[in-house]
């Protein structure tokens, strides 16, 4: 199964003042999105993963890219444990184990007379 995975930031915490730094980052939340190639099917989790204070090049919050976000997050978060769940609930959707289905001896709803 072929699939490929996304990170979209969708919000950052900032320490107002660390260090004496402003507006330093201390965590992004996101969506990390996977879509199986063949059939589509996609999954998405939700995640907060702490960023550790910066040690040497810090760049300025309003200077941030979304690029470099993702940077962090690719090294930061968890990803096996994302792609494992990903991977587990496109497995679930392509392969259900539960379906729920009208009893063959329940009405079928034709209440005519």
């Amino acid at each position: 199964m072929a699939i490929i995975y996304t990170f979209d930031p969708t919000e950052l915490d900032i320490a107002p003042s660390l260090d004496g730094l402003t507006d330093v980052v201390t965590r992004v939340r996101y969506n990390y999105t996977g879509v199986e190639q063949e059939s589509g099917v996609s999954s998405l989790f939700v995640g907060a993963t702490p960023v550790p204070a910066p040690s040497a090049g810090f760049t300025p919050f309003e200077d941030l890219t979304e690029d470099e976000v993702i940077s962090w997050l690719e090294i930061f978060a968890d990803t096996t444990h994302m792609q494992q769940q990903i991977e587990k609930q496109i497995n679930l959707i392509l392969h259900p184990m539960y379906v729920p289905t009208t009893p063959p001896w329940a009405p079928s709803g034709n209440t005519e007379v």
